[in-house]
C-alpha cells in the first residue's frame, strides 16, 4: 500500500475555528465513512420538523446580486474576524503589534484606535481567536484559545489597551471552546469531547446542562467527539432571544438552538454531503477532496447568514481565498436569499439596525467591502 498523504494545517480563517483539524487524502480500504448524500440516506430527516433540507436548485430563484464597496485602512496588516457593535466596527488582527483589535466609526470607516494588549500578562491576551459583543452594551469580548481567556474591552478609547475583565478557563470548563454569552452569568459553548453538542457553563466554570447528542448524526459506530469533528464551526448567540448557532465547515449544515425549549433546528444543504473521514482516537480526518462548507456564520435579530464556500483545498489553492455566497435563513430555518457578492470575503459582520453587511477582503491589499442588504426579502 502507498503511503498517505496527511495534510495538517489551516486555509485562510478556518484555523481560527478549528485548532486541531486535519485534512487527508484518503486511500481506498482505509476509509471509515464515504460520502453520504443525506436525501436519499438520512430518512429520519424527511420526517423531522425539525431538519430543513435545500438545494441549489430548489433555491435558484432566490439569488440576488449584491455590490458592494471596498474601503483601505492604512492600518490593517491581516484582517482576521469583524464584530458590529454599537456604532463602531471591530477588527481583529492576525499580524498584531502590540495590540490585536482596530476600533473604526461604523458610519465612515474611520480608523478610532486600538485595544487588547498582546501579552501573557495581567489583561493581556496571547491571541484572538473569537470575538463578540457579550451582554453588556459599552463593551465587547474577545476569547483567546492559547489562553484559555475571555476577557473584555471598552468601545470607547481608553489609555489602557488592557482588559476590564478576564474569565479563565478551568477545570471541566477547559474543554470548552467557541464561547458565547448566554446570559449575564453564563456561556454557551461546545466541547473537545462529549456527547451533548451544546453545553452550558456559569463564569464559576460549573457545568450546568447539554442540549442535543451527537449519537446518530452519522452512520456507523462512531465515538461521538469523532461525529462532533465533522461538525467544528463558528458558535454565535442572542442571549436575550435564547437563541444560538453552530454552522459547521466541513459538513454543509447548521445548527439553531432555543434555548428556553431545548429544541434543534438542523438546516442542510445546499450539497447535502458528509465527508469521508477516517476516525482517530483525537477525532476524525477529513479528505481534502471535500468541498468546504460555511466559513463563517452571523446570527441576526430576524436572519441567519452563512458565508458559504463549496470549495476544495485545491481549487481554494488555485482559485485563491474568499467566497462569494452568502446564503440567508430565517430562525425556523427556511432559506430567504442567496445573496452573490461581487467582492470575495473571508469573514463578516452585519449592522441589522443599518442593513449593512462588512466584509474583509483577500486580495493583496487587504481591507472591508461593505455591502447593502436587500429589502425584499
Amino acid at each position: 500500500m502507498s503511503e498517505k498523504n496527511v495534510e495538517i494545517g489551516s486555509i485562510g480563517c478556518v484555523s481560527r475555528y478549528f485548532p486541531f483539524w486535519s485534512r487527508i487524502n484518503i486511500i481506498p480500504g482505509i476509509v471509515f465513512s464515504t460520502w453520504v448524500i443525506l436525501l436519499g440516506a438520512c430518512d429520519s430527516f424527511k420526517d423531522n420538523p425539525n431538519e430543513k433540507i435545500f438545494t441549489w436548485n430548489s433555491i435558484s430563484s432566490l439569488e440576488k446580486q449584491l455590490t458592494g464597496k471596498k474601503f483601505l485602512i492604512e492600518e490593517l496588516k491581516m484582517p482576521d474576524m469583524l464584530l458590529y457593535k454599537n456604532n463602531k466596527l471591530l477588527i481583529t488582527e492576525s499580524a498584531p503589534g502590540n495590540t490585536f483589535v482596530h476600533v473604526l466609526d461604523g458610519n465612515n470607516l474611520e480608523y478610532l484606535f486600538a485595544t487588547a494588549r498582546v501579552g501573557y500578562g495581567p489583561g493581556e491576551i496571547p491571541d484572538a481567536w473569537t470575538i463578540e459583543g457579550g451582554p453588556n452594551s459599552d463593551t465587547f469580548w474577545v476569547y483567546s484559545l492559547e489562553g484559555k481567556l475571555f476577557s473584555e474591552y471598552v468601545l470607547e478609547n481608553a489609555t489602557d489597551s488592557r482588559a476590564l475583565n478576564q474569565v479563565r478557563q478551568t477545570e471541566d470548563f477547559y474543554l470548552a471552546m467557541g464561547l458565547t454569552w448566554s446570559s449575564d452569568s453564563t456561556f454557551m459553548t461546545f466541547l473537545v469531547r462529549g456527547e451533548d453538542k451544546f453545553v452550558e457553563f456559569n463564569t464559576n466554570g460549573t457545568r450546568l446542562r447539554g442540549y442535543g447528542k451527537w449519537k446518530g448524526m452519522v452512520e456507523g459506530n462512531f465515538e461521538d467527539h469523532v461525529i462532533a469533528d465533522l461538525h467544528q464551526g463558528k458558535l454565535m448567540g442572542d442571549p436575550k432571544a435564547g437563541k444560538f448557532i453552530k454552522a459547521s465547515i466541513f459538513r454543509d449544515r447548521l445548527e439553531v438552538l432555543d434555548k428556553k425549549s431545548g429544541q434543534i433546528i438542523g438546516i442542510n444543504g445546499p450539497e447535502n454531503s458528509i465527508p469521508e473521514f477516517q476516525a482517530v482516537d483525537a477525532g476524525a480526518v477529513i479528505t481534502s477532496d471535500h468541498p468546504l462548507a460555511y466559513m463563517d456564520a452571523f446570527l441576526g435579530t430576524e436572519y441567519i447568514f452563512g458565508l458559504y464556500s463549496g470549495k476544495t483545498d485545491k481549487e481554494i489553492r488555485e482559485q485563491g481565498r474568499g467566497e462569494t455566497d452568502l446564503l440567508v435563513f430565517d430562525l425556523l430555518g427556511n432559506v430567504k436569499a442567496v445573496l452573490k457578492l461581487d467582492i470575495p470575503i473571508s469573514s463578516f459582520t452585519v449592522d441589522d439596525k443599518g442593513q449593512r453587511i462588512f466584509g474583509v477582503t483577500v486580495d493583496s491589499d487587504p481591507g472591508v467591502a461593505v455591502f447593502n442588504l436587500p429589502k425584499d426579502f
